[in-house]
């Protein structure tokens, strides 16, 4: 549906390289701030929106998120635009229909091949050899929203590359790739927020901070795959339906692994 809107705004407007990498780095920095003050400034000083949408279990220490600084924002900026440069100019270029089936199905795709890339390339940062490059990210557990950026320069260029892969294997429409930064933007600064706002399970990533391992992945799916997934603690969200959905489903498997552990026992001590 993001992509729909996009499409809509762009679709009869000649964009040349300049001004898609323009509007690609534009609409992924102004929702970067946009939805992290919103989280930051409106959610969390509403005490009962607060209490409501905690997803964490384990409390640590509050730990207040470094100030703002023009230096900070300038060069941040500059590293966004040389990257959404680099990501559009390696990535093909391909038109699509504007076909609610097939954006669904290239985001899927998306999705399950960006999940994989970054499930290997973040569980080599918590190996031995690249854990430094990764430790500045988990300089907090009690995290803000924004921590999501907050980086080695390092890890920001091997990340950037991350991202170009799967771009680079399915192509880029400019109004899919600017629905997929906005969305992406949403599940990562909700995901180090330690809240359960949107359709995404934020304390997913919130595991990873407090315990320093397992869910590597973005959404859990490669996780499942390889056995590194810590069990979700999630509240059922309360702003969108697909949480409920999620929170059934993910009842059902728990019903039927207990269901299997059940048979098993019973069948080792019939033997």
């Amino acid at each position: 549906m993001v992509q729909q809107v996009f499409y809509f705004l762009f679709n009869n407007i000649e964009l040349n390289f300049i001004t898609q990498v323009l509007l690609y780095w534009l609409i992924g920095s102004i929702s970067f701030y946009a939805i992290g003050f919103f989280i930051e400034k409106f959610i969390k000083s509403k005490d009962n929106l607060t209490k409501k949408l905690t997803a964490r279990v384990k409390q640590v220490k509050k730990q207040s998120f470094p100030a703002f600084t023009l230096k900070g924002i300038i060069t941040g900026e500059i590293k966004n635009l040389i990257a959404a440069s680099i990501i559009l100019y390696l990535a093909p270029e391909v038109h699509r229909d504007n076909n609610l089936l097939l954006n669904f199905g290239w985001f899927l795709m998306r999705i399950v091949a960006a999940d994989f890339c970054f499930y290997v390339v973040h569980r080599l940062f918590h190996t031995k050899s690249f854990l430094k490059i990764h430790l500045k990210h988990h300089d907090f557990q009690d995290t803000s929203s924004f921590v999501a950026g907050h980086k080695s320069l390092m890890e920001y260029i091997i990340v950037t590359i991350t991202d170009v892969l799967p771009i680079f294997i399915f192509g880029y429409d400019i109004t899919q790739i600017c629905a997929w930064t906005l969305i992406g933007n949403i599940y990562n600064l909700e995901g180090h927020s330690s809240l359960s706002i949107f359709f995404i399970p934020s304390d997913f990533h919130d595991l990873h901070h407090t315990g320093f391992k397992g869910n590597y992945g973005i959404h859990g799916f490669w996780d499942r795959v390889f056995n590194t997934l810590n069990p979700l603690t999630k509240k059922v969200g309360i702003m969108f339906p697909v949480s409920l959905i999620e929170y059934k489903i993910m009842k059902f498997f728990s019903r039927i692994d207990k269901y299997n552990s059940f048979d098993n026992d019973d069948y080792e001590s019939k033997t």
